[in-house]
């Protein structure tokens, strides 16, 4: 079955929030729904702490969410 993981991360002084696809099966082989949605809080904040733009401290992870199938990101939330 193929997995997205997809993260909602704000900005603290823009208020501006975006969809953003972390990673999906084809990226990650190991990912199952099962496993993402156990162990996708710690995979989450390795991959936004090595992230060029969503490391910094002025962006935090709203929520996330593991989703069966392939899944577009929405630009603004």
């Amino acid at each position: 079955m193929f997995v997205t993981m997809v993260a909602v991360l704000c900005h603290l002084t823009a208020q501006d929030c975006t969809e953003v696809v972390v990673t999906n099966s084809s990226l990650d082989s190991g990912l199952t729904l099962q496993g993402c949605m156990i162990g996708g809080q710690a995979g989450l904040a390795q991959w936004k702490a090595n992230h060029p733009i969503y490391r910094s401290e002025d962006w935090h992870v709203n929520r996330y969410k593991c989703v069966a199938g392939r899944y577009e990101a929405r630009a603004k939330i």
